[in-house]
């Protein structure tokens, strides 16, 4: 037989009302009142009705997390943050990946009626009016990596990637590096790399002698993956332009990086230093160790939940920049002259 709230309140001895606020966390109460109930939830095996809950409350606790790439660990980390701090406020999160027709999918949002939604995806594989057509049919939305959308509709969550690459290019700059490439794997054309505008900046304050000609961006419809690290390498070395230092859009295609100087017979560090982004759990077990600028993945997602919360609770939209950490390691040195 079906156990119902009735039959949690009777065991706990609460008003059916009481184990309403307690599961739903809609009010503050008593931690001895939230132990009857929960422990009456746990005796009877207990488990709410959804779709009845979504029918008089007009919310379906299901959120969905849009990550750019689930192969890559750095998404990882965010969605385990975001879904912990998920779970804690009793919802559902659906993950999926970026690689299908993400606009198809932001249809089904509406059609199922999630309550929100966080995108980290590549802003160029969605229409962006795409979201607001979320918002206007009432679901809530936080971006990643999009720094065109509109925050008065929804929210954002960032890292500052563009004093990222400023520590970045200090850190390589002291160690007597002139000449130093970055591979962005993205578009220069597109505003949503914010590494090359620190790059460029960079360079230009620093006053470097390879001015922009060691900017190498990827090609639609682009990847950042370890093989594209290894083909913007073999490109670079094709070019034939001096470089004694590479930076590389992320952790992953730096791992792919190392590969192809060390295929073509150069030492890392020796010879090139190889820094990335992101310090994803391979930076620091690759051979060398990679050098990175770190971003706190589990907090990153974390906060975004509280983002979105906020906005479904509150209906209010905010905005949080995130900041990078410089990790040192084997894959860089003093420059080789």
């Amino acid at each position: 037989m079906k156990v119902t709230r009735a039959d949690v309140a009777r065991l706990a001895g609460v008003s059916t009302a009481t184990v309403s606020y307690v599961l739903n966390g809609s009010r503050n109460m008593s931690d001895k009142t939230r132990k009857l109930v929960l422990d009456a939830v746990a005796q009877l095996n207990y488990k709410p009705d959804m779709i009845a809950r979504s029918m008089t409350k007009n919310e379906t606790m299901q959120l969905s997390l849009m990550v750019n790439d689930i192969t890559n660990p750095f998404y990882s980390e965010i969605v385990e943050g975001f879904e912990l701090a998920a779970i804690e406020r009793g919802y559902f999160v659906n993950v999926c990946t970026g690689f299908k027709n993400i606009n198809d999918y932001f249809d089904n949002y509406i059609a199922r009626r999630i309550d929100g939604v966080f995108v980290v995806a590549i802003p160029h594989k969605f229409d962006l009016n795409k979201l607001y057509d979320l918002v206007d049919n009432g679901i809530k939305v936080v971006v990643s990596g999009n720094i065109e959308a509109d925050l008065d509709r929804v929210s954002s969550i960032e890292s500052d990637y563009i004093r990222g690459m400023r520590t970045a290019m200090d850190y390589l700059h002291s160690l007597g590096h002139r000449d130093i490439a970055y591979l962005s794997g993205l578009s220069k054309k597109h505003r949503f790399d914010q590494r090359i505008q620190g790059y460029l900046a960079a360079v230009e304050e620093l006053n470097l002698p390879c001015g922009e000609d060691l900017l190498f961006d990827g090609k639609a419809p682009y990847s950042t993956s370890v093989e594209d690290g290894y083909a913007m390498v073999k490109d670079l070395l094709a070019s034939g332009k001096k470089f004694t230092a590479v930076i590389c859009l992320n952790d992953m295609m730096a791992m792919g990086a190392i590969a192809a100087l060390e295929d073509a017979g150069l030492r890392v560090p020796e010879d090139v230093s190889v820094m990335g982004f992101d310090d994803i759990m391979f930076a620091r077990t690759w051979r060398p160790a990679i050098t990175t600028m770190a971003v706190s993945k589990q907090e990153f997602g974390i906060k975004a939940f509280g983002l979105l919360y906020t906005n479904i609770k509150q209906g209010t939209t905010g905005c949080y920049i995130n900041q990078l950490e410089l990790k040192e390691r084997e894959s860089t040195g003093k420059v080789n002259r």
